[in-house]
Parts: structure tokens; C-alpha cells; sequence
């Protein structure tokens, strides 16, 4: 737990560090960077990891010295931020693998140096000295409290007077008593709750608490005036308790309480069953295990299934009761699928959170004056695909940092600004997601990558002669291709990018490239919500039964011998005014040497629609994808199995790889038979 808590505080003080490095004169900002270290100090030192609290408490001075306004949050320093950001992280990392906790000791010295550097404090300031040590504070509280203890005429004066009593009166060693404090915090301190929490956490190490007023629940939410008690059986002598309470930062006061709590108060808890009280009565959520929730879907996908089957068996017999039965178990099993698949789906936002870290360090590295803008990130997706998706924008957004965004002075002579600006936003579209990553740089130049295409062989000067400018685009995301005359650290314009488009498409997903020159460049990723279950069109090729994921498909046709022409020997239809070719399964998937069918799918595939001609369409169906053995993953047109309701089992056609398949099946083709060829080639060509 400490560890998952602290992870997620240190990826909030980051995001913080950001947005206080663009706000750095914002007050809440700097608030919220100060609450977060301070609550990451907190969680350390109860677990007594030493080096990750005394590290935390650095921040905090350095982070208490910007808000008095003796520190400017200068370039440097929030480099020095950033590093004990990263620090902490790696501290985390270590002692998460029950391993001895690392120090920082190069680091606490250069913030040492930062903090000895910083100007006094002002008078009035006082309680805000973060370059002052602990102990100073403990030493004026002894004299302040010396100096009251004096003047007995003073109300204030008789309560922190009251310890005298106790020991005129002293307990027997090792006996316990009940002492009453009532602590008081300075007026206008910040996070009074969160300092009122240590000074409780302080008080209940000398002994066990019976009761605070007002309750943990009225602290916790800032509802307690600034004022406390706390009642504590302890056998620790009182003077040293009030000494250890008075010597925390914001607090004013600590008074004896001579009443014992009421026994007819209704709230007589002590703050160690009050904190696991709040927690039974707030748990909004649980964490699980993914391979629990995997097992679960698995389930919940065989029950599927089997609801599949009994329709099937249940068209034979007439009964009224058992068709109304099977309606009844369909909505529930499909109520129960919806929110399984729910459980499983996380906000983007566990993705994106990172990428400003980065892009802000790399446009640094590089010299670039570069803002990250992000948009949609409360758009979920299934785990499973979350998982794959951090790495393929990491290469998106750095190729944009580096080849996207030109140099500020560049970007000043075209007439641009001086700052570059990266959108990257998620959206839903019906049952998927588009997530574009777009940049207001120099564009693409079509020139070179043509040019370069050529270079390579990758294409003949007649297919780039015709070729759109978007198809051109599209060509960086070749395997091999670049643009870079030489090699960077970073990227070239196309280096990751094949890589990048093939892991979309392992996902069920498409990528495509998108760019006016001198103004911009979008690169848009289309994905599934989810991978575990689709709705699929069932076909019919032979006497086999594929499924073909409903996401690319446009259409459904039937075609007719007259509706078909032959362009240099490759059969297309004309569709909504573009031709199309037809791409026959039963020829490519070698279920037959003829041409069979004349119904046909309109799907779109790497922006060109092709025709996938079957011999009959079975309808849809929602079907639990299965992966497949080792060696049916090496065919290349192949994405996995299905069960369907009468126990048989249908392959799942992967439109990409069947485009690609159906690309070399043509160049196969002997050309003294062109009647032979199908057309699906061109799918790409």
C-alpha cells in the first residue's frame, strides 16, 4: 500500500512541478506541490524510510522559501525539483522489491547548498522558516513556555501551567494516566488538518489515545476551528509530551485538559479505531489483481458461449417458458458481460499523465521551446489495450518534439511563435477510440519522402507518380524508412514509426499520417474499446465459418457477373463512384481454385476499400475472442478463434495482415493468368 500511495503522490507532485513552472507565481500551485511532498514525507517516515522523508522534507523547505518569495522557481531549481521528483521515484522502486532503501546524499548536499543560500526570514513570517532546523523552534517553545509558566494571571497562562500538578504528583513508574491536551495551532497556518494528523500521530506514540474532539472525520475535513483535544493513557511524563506536541510546526499551543472525558459522550473512540472506522465506511473502491479479472472475463466468456448454444438448441422445441427463460438469461448474461468489460476499463489518463514529464525534458535536451496540450483524457480503454499504448505514443510524441517542431528561431522567421504546440487527444467513436498526436511544425516534405522511397526501392517512379499525397505520407510508416540524412539519438521522420503502426494493428487498430507542409503533421490511431469480446460478421467460405471484426466493414453487397470488370487483369466493381477490388476468400484462403460468391463486404483498409467477395454472410454475432496456438500465430491473416453456439470453432480473419497477404498472393500469381488474380493487393498498392 505504501508503496502504490507514494507512487501516486509522486506522479501528483510532478504533474504539480509542471504546471508550477508554467504558473510560478500561483499561490495554489505552489500549496498543492508543498501538500504533496509534505503528505509524501508523511507516508515515508511512518514506514521509516529515512532517506525518502528527509528528502521530501527538502522540497518542502525549498518549496516554503518560493512561497515566502526568498526563492525564485528559476530554471535551476526546478531541475533540482525534477531530480528529487525522479529520486524519490527510484527510492520507491527499490525498497518495492524488499530491498535496503538507497540514499541521495549528493543530492540532499546540493539542496543543502540552495537552502544555506537562502535569505532570512521575515520577523513576521515566523512560523514559516523552512531553512531553520527543528530544534530552534523546540528551544524558543522551551522559553516560551518557561516565560508563561510565570505569569499565572493570564488564562493561557494556568492551562500550560498545568503540568506542574501532575508532577508534584508523580504516577508510579510504568503506570498509566489518563492526560487531557488541548492544542491549539497558529492562526492561518497552511494545512492545518494535515498538521493537526502529526500532532496526533505524535501524541498517541506516548500511549494509547481515548478520545479526540472534535471527531478524526471533522479534523480530517478542516472543520475543527484550528482547536483540538486529545485524551491519552500514558505513562510518559507530561512535560516531555507537551514539549514533543509544542515543537511541531503550526502549532501555537498545547494546554493541559484537568476534566476527564465524558463517559456519556456518544463518540468515545480512540483515533486508531477511528481511522480504520472512516475507512469501512468510505471504501469506494478495490484493488484486484488482472489476472483475477481475466479469469473472471473468461468465465463470463464461456457463459457467453454456452447462452449461445442453448439459443441454437432451444429453435427446435416450442416452448413458451423456455424462450422466455433464454430471453431473460440473454439480458442478464449480456448486463453481466457489459459490466465485467466495464471493471477492466481504465481512464487514458494512467498513459498520458507521464508524457508531459517527458515531452518538457526532451524539448530541453534538444533546445525547443515545445507545450504539450492534452485533451480527453477521462476516455477509457480496456487495460489490456492501456497496457501496449504508452510505448507507441512515446515514439509519436518524440519524433513530433524532434522532427515536428522546428527551432524557435525557425518557427520566428516563418512567422510562427516562438513555443511550439503538441495536441495529443483521445475521443470516442461509437465502439472505438481515436487518439491523434498533432504538431503546428514544418509539416512533411513529399519531395524527399518520395525521394527517398525511390532511393530505397520501396517504390517504382510510376506508383509514386500516382500516388495522392496522403498515400505518400503514409509511406513513413514503412519498415526501414527515414527521412534523416543521418542518425539521431532521438529519431528521423519515420524511424519507429513502422514499428509504431505495427503494434497498433496487433491491437485490432489502424494508424494513418496526415500533413499540410510548413503548417502541420497528425498522426491519428484508430483502436478497439476493448479486445476480449466483439460484435463480428460471421461468412461463409466452403463449408468453413470465418468471423471478420465488424469495425472495418462499410458495407454488405450483393454483386451480380455484370457488375463486374477486369482492370489489367485484376476484377474490381464500381462502388458509390470509386472502383474497387474484389478479393476472393475462397481463392486466397485456398479453399477452392475458383472464384466463389457473390456477396460481398465493403471494408476499409489502410484508407483504400477493397471487397471481400464470400459465398454467403451468416450475420452478426458477439464473440469471445480466443488466442491461438503458437503456430497458427505465425499465419499472417489470422487473429484469433471463436466458439460459436453450436460448438464449432470460427477463425478470426485480421483485416491488415489479410491486405498483406493478399499484396505477395498476387505477386505470386503466374502473369500468363491474370483471370486468376483477385485484386486484393491493391488494398495497399
Amino acid at each position: 500500500m505504501y508503496v502504490t500511495h507514494a507512487k501516486e503522490g509522486i506522479e501528483n507532485l510532478n504533474d504539480k512541478l509542471l504546471e508550477l513552472e508554467k504558473n510560478p507565481d500561483d499561490p495554489a500551485v505552489i500549496n498543492e506541490c508543498f501538500r504533496f511532498a509534505h503528505t509524501i514525507k508523511g507516508m515515508a517516515a511512518t514506514m521509516t524510510f529515512k532517506n525518502t522523508a528527509e528528502l521530501a522534507h527538502a522540497m518542502e523547505d525549498l518549496l516554503d522559501a518560493i512561497r515566502s518569495k526568498r526563492l525564485e522557481p528559476t530554471p535551476e531549481v526546478m531541475d533540482l525539483f525534477f531530480q528529487c521528483v525522479d529520486t524519490m521515484g527510484s527510492m520507491t522502486d527499490v525498497v518495492k522489491d524488499k530491498k535496503p532503501e538507497p540514499e541521495a546524499a549528493e543530492l540532499m548536499k546540493t539542496i543543502k547548498k540552495q537552502v544555506d543560500a537562502l535569505p532570512p526570514e521575515p520577523a513576521e513570517g515566523e512560523e514559516e522558516k523552512p531553512a531553520e532546523k527543528p530544534a530552534v523552534k523546540v528551544d524558543k517553545k522551551k522559553v516560551e513556555s518557561k516565560a508563561e509558566e510565570k505569569k499565572p494571571a493570564k488564562p493561557a497562562a494556568k492551562k500550560e501551567a498545568a503540568p506542574a500538578p501532575e508532577e508534584e504528583q508523580p504516577a508510579e513508574p510504568g503506570e498509566k494516566r489518563i492526560v487531557g491536551l488541548t492544542i491549539q495551532m497558529v492562526q492561518g497556518c497552511d494545512m492545518p488538518s494535515a498538521r493537526a494528523l502529526v500532532a496526533i500521530k505524535r501524541i498517541e506514540v506516548a500511549g494509547r489515545i481515548a478520545e479526540i474532539r472534535p471527531s478524526m472525520d471533522e479534523i480530517e475535513a478542516d472543520k475543527f476551528g484550528g482547536i483540538f483535544t486529545v485524551w491519552v493513557e500514558t505513562s510518559e511524563k507530561l512535560d516531555k509530551l507537551v514539549k514533543g506536541v509544542s515543537s511541531l510546526k503550526g502549532i501555537s499551543k498545547v494546554v493541559q485538559e484537568r476534566a476527564a472525558p465524558k463517559k456519556e459522550e456518544p463518540k468515545p473512540e480512540t483515533p486508531v479505531a477511528a481511522a480504520p472506522k472512516k475507512g469501512t465506511q468510505e471504501i469506494a473502491s478495490v484493488r484486484v489483481k488482472m489476472d483475477r479479472l481475466d479469469d473472471l472475463l473468461d468465465s463470463v466468456g464461456e457463459l457467453v458461449i454456452n447462452k449461445i448454444r442453448l439459443s441454437e438448441i432451444s429453435k427446435g422445441a416450442e416452448s413458451p417458458q423456455l424462450a422466455e427463460a433464454l430471453r431473460a438469461l440473454d439480458r442478464l448474461t449480456t448486463e453481466l458481460q457489459y459490466n465485467v468489460l466495464r471493471i477492466r476499463m481504465v481512464p487514458i489518463e494512467m498513459v498520458f499523465s507521464k508524457f508531459p514529464r517527458m515531452v518538457r525534458d526532451l524539448s530541453k535536451d534538444i533546445g525547443k521551446d515545445v507545450e504539450l496540450v492534452m485533451i480527453g483524457q477521462e476516455i477509457e480503454l480496456d487495460r489490456t489495450v492501456i497496457d501496449k499504448l504508452g510505448d507507441l505514443l512515446v515514439h509519436l510524441l518524440r519524433n513530433s518534439v524532434d522532427h515536428g517542431i522546428e527551432p524557435p528561431e525557425d518557427r520566428v522567421k516563418a512567422g510562427k511563435a516562438r513555443t511550439g504546440v503538441i495536441r495529443l487527444s483521445a475521443a470516442q467513436e461509437q465502439n472505438r477510440v481515436v487518439i491523434k498526436v498533432e504538431d503546428d511544425g514544418h509539416g512533411i516534405d513529399i519531395v524527399k519522402i518520395k525521394k527517398k522511397a525511390l532511393e530505397k526501392g520501396l517504390r517504382t517512379e510510376e506508383e509514386l507518380r500516382v500516388m495522392s499525397d496522403d498515400e505518400a505520407t503514409n509511406i513513413l510508416a514503412t519498415p526501414g524508412f527515414s527521412t534523416a540524412d543521418k542518425v539521431t539519438a532521438i529519431s528521423g521522420r519515420g524511424v519507429g514509426l513502422d514499428a509504431v503502426k505495427a503494434g497498433v494493428e496487433s491491437l485490432g487498430g489502424s494508424m494513418t499520417i496526415e500533413s499540410r507542409k510548413g503548417a502541420w503533421t497528425r498522426m491519428v490511431i484508430r483502436l478497439p474499446l476493448t479486445l476480449a469480446i466483439i460484435l463480428a460478421m460471421l461468412v461463409k467460405v466452403g463449408k468453413d465459418i470465418y468471423a471478420i471484426s465488424i469495425d472495418p466493414i462499410i458495407e454488405t453487397i450483393s454483386i451480380s457477373d455484370s457488375e463486374i470488370k477486369s482492370i489489367g487483369g485484376m476484377k474490381v466493381i464500381k462502388y458509390r463512384g470509386e472502383i474497387v477490388p474484389l478479393l476472393y476468400l475462397s481463392q486466397l484462403l485456398e479453399v477452392s481454385d475458383k472464384q466463389l460468391g457473390h456477396e460481398a463486404i465493403i471494408v476499409e483498409i489502410g484508407q483504400k476499400k477493397t471487397a471481400l467477395v464470400v459465398e454467403e454472410l451468416l450475420g452478426q454475432q458477439e464473440i469471445v475472442v480466443k488466442p491461438l496456438d503458437k503456430y497458427l500465430r505465425r499465419v499472417p491473416y489470422l487473429g484469433g478463434a471463436t466458439i460459436l453456439g453450436s460448438g464449432e470453432v470460427a477463425l478470426i480473419l485480421d483485416m491488415h495482415g489479410l491486405a498483406n497477404y493478399a499484396r505477395e498472393y498476387v505477386k505470386r500469381i503466374p502473369a500468363e493468368t491474370p483471370a486468376a488474380r483477385t485484386g486484393g493487393g491493391s488494398a495497399n498498392d
